[in-house]
This record gives C-alpha cells, structure tokens and sequence, in this order.
C-alpha cells in the first residue's frame, strides 16, 4: 500500500511539474530509521504576484501530513 501510495505520489509529482510554469520547484526527501522509511515531497510556484507551497510527507507508518500556503501581495 504504501509502495503504491509513493509511485502515485512521485507521478502526480512529475506531473504537476511537467505541466508547470517556469517558477515552479519541486523539492523530494526520503529518510530510512529503525521505525523504517520517512519521505517528505514539496512543490510550489509563483505567478501572477501570487505564490502557493504543498507538502506531502508521509511517516514510517504510511500516515499521511499534507499541507498547502498562498502568499499573495
């Protein structure tokens, strides 16, 4: 499940990215402890005086953190 979770993660990831502007930024982690494998993904982009962030991270258990921002001016 969480292999699975992880590829869909990576190719909506590629996607988002592929399809973005050229302010956009894509930043990936992954950590391995004694609890096992931690990951963290994060993208974000500005446009239009607007910029927004989202990351995912996903804990050695498979629970999920997502949280998104938008500055604006």
């Amino acid at each position: 499940m969480t292999k699975l979770f992880l590829t869909s993660l990576v190719i909506g990831t590629l996607s988002v990215a592929a399809a973005a502007d050229a302010n956009a930024w894509t930043r990936s982690a992954t950590a391995s402890g004694p609890r096992g494998t931690s990951s963290v993904t994060a993208t974000g982009g500005c446009a239009n005086g607007s910029c927004t962030r989202n990351v995912t991270r996903t804990g050695p258990a498979g629970n999920t953190y997502t949280r998104s921002g938008t500055v604006s001016r």
